[in-house]
């Protein structure tokens, strides 16, 4: 299954749902996302999420 990690960098609410939904609906498929937009960001947690994925994105 191939990993992939979706990072938000801005509050873009509606583009953030649709590309978050579109990548889950594809198949053999993980989707994990990382919102960076929040008052503390887990940093230590992206660089995991980093190392963990196949493919990485950032919006």
């Amino acid at each position: 299954m191939r990993q992939v990690l979706l990072v938000l960098t801005q509050s873009l609410d509606p583009l953030n749902d649709i590309v978050t939904a579109t990548e889950r609906t594809l198949p053999e498929t993980a989707i994990t996302v990382v919102d960076l937009t929040t008052e503390t960001p887990n940093y230590p947690g992206l660089l995991e999420a980093i190392f963990a994925a196949d493919s990485v994105q950032v919006w």
